[in-house]
């Protein structure tokens, strides 16, 4: 899966981190500009559809706003 970039105020940056280290496996979540507050989410092969979920439920839960073309 090729990396998915969302904005993520900077307060949620622990939260966010928390709960995707508890799916053991299922992302790699990287800070990429902390001043905007960017993130960089990759999944390996056969998770997608999980992290996909999780992802969705981050939207709403913590505002997590997906950029498109970002780089």
């Amino acid at each position: 899966m090729k990396a998915r970039f969302f904005k993520v105020e900077r307060s949620q940056h622990a939260y966010l981190t928390f709960i995707t280290e508890s799916y053991e496996g299922l992302c790699t979540v990287s800070t990429v500009d902390n001043k905007n507050g960017i993130i960089r989410v990759i999944a390996p092969k056969g998770r997608e559809d999980e992290l996909e979920g999780l992802i969705h439920a981050l939207q709403e839960e913590i505002g997590m706003e997906e950029i498109i073309d970002y780089e």
